[in-house]
């Protein structure tokens, strides 16, 4: 019986700088530069390595090859792209099926804070480069948003440069690693040369799982496997029922934001009482945060009651943050004033355009 070949495409994101190129050399990989369209890179991949590509009988087998992305591109963009691209009823270029394989993030252990605190916008691509949807459409991306998604979508992490930082720091950012994305595989690495032994078979589910690796969705669902580092990394988990008062929640990033501690990463969803039919999609990273509507209407049966947020910091007083967050929500007497009075309220946030709208 004919083996089935494929082409098992793992990509390497990173920031400018972190030794994407030197990762995928020191695993004796030459990668290819996604700078087109995804399916003509595939398609260029699978004619240029067709003589590579293992045939036989037996089980699938695989051909691997690494896709270096560009700095601007998100690896949530990409893989979306492999995924639609691989599941085609069209096969690529001598017949052969597509997966997606590892998302391998690597990150400059001598930048990795300053870089999560920069409130430098994200570069975007330049005209020839390949478009993956919504995250070049959003001009306020900042250099910490990208490196918080290249986290959070990883299925391998490469810390490199830990030659150039005491192995305490070095061990400071896998304990925040492993709370952002707690499925990874993590790898110290210095000029790009790490252990590549142990590391997991990529899986035949990848993008699924990837989907339900991010710390903050294993935190909603109480299946976290970190909940505090030595260094006093930790997550804390906010619910409540009742919806912000805006101009309260307003208050509350100006003046107390920072009273609990310091505030790293932030994800979950929430309600205003002035949008009572949208339930929102809360996101922040380092000092930035993002507030936008989500496909999801209050009436919808998976829809959270009220707010659902994780927030992940360093000595967080868990207390202390839920009372500030507390007092950001409608009073009891307001909450039952319902929606009609909801409307009077200051909202100083800015509109949301929702999906559809006109």
């Amino acid at each position: 019986m004919q083996t089935e070949t494929y082409l098992r495409v793992n990509v390497v994101s990173g920031l400018a700088g972190a030794g994407k190129t030197s990762v995928a050399h020191n695993l004796g990989r030459q990668p290819f530069a996604l700078t087109t369209s995804a399916s003509d890179v595939l398609r260029t991949v699978l004619i240029e390595a067709a003589d590579s590509v293992p045939t036989g009988r037996g089980e699938a087998s695989a051909l691997d090859v690494f896709v270096e992305a560009p700095t601007a591109v998100g690896p949530l963009e990409i893989a979306s792209s492999l995924v639609e691209t691989g599941d085609s009823p069209e096969r690529l270029a001598n017949g052969h099926a597509v997966r997606l394989g590892d998302l391998i993030t690597v990150l400059d252990a001598e930048r990795f804070w300053s870089d999560l605190h920069r409130e430098t916008l994200a570069p975007t691509p330049d005209e020839h480069d390949v478009n993956y949807g919504h995250a070049h459409n959003d001009p306020e991306r900042t250099v910490g948003d990208l490196l918080i998604e290249q986290i959070e979508w990883a299925s391998i992490v490469v810390i490199n440069k830990t030659d150039l930082v005491p192995m305490s720091d070095s061990a400071d950012i896998r304990d925040f690693v492993r709370l952002l994305n707690p499925a990874s595989h993590i790898v110290f690495a210095e000029h790009g040369q790490g252990s590549a032994d142990g590391w997991p078979v990529p899986r035949r589910d990848m993008f699924a799982w990837l989907q339900r690796s991010p710390g903050w969705v294993r935190q909603l669902n109480g299946d976290a496997l970190l909940s505090r580092s030595p260094q006093g990394l930790t997550c804390v988990v906010y619910r409540d029922v009742r919806p912000f008062h805006p101009a309260r929640l307003a208050d509350f990033f100006r003046d107390r934001a920072e009273q609990a501690g310091e505030i790293l990463r932030s994800r979950g969803l929430f309600r205003l009482a002035t949008r009572p039919a949208t339930v929102g999609s809360w996101s922040s990273a380092g000092p930035t945060i993002t507030f936008e509507p989500t496909s999801m209407a209050s009436h919808d049966p998976e829809s959270p009651l009220g707010q659902e947020i994780a927030f992940f910091g360093r000595d967080l007083d868990a207390r202390l943050l839920s009372a500030n967050l507390d007092d950001c929500l409608l009073t009891d007497a307001e909450f039952l004033a319902g929606p009609m009075f909801w409307n009077t309220l200051a909202d100083p946030f800015p509109a949301w355009v929702l999906q559809g709208a006109a």
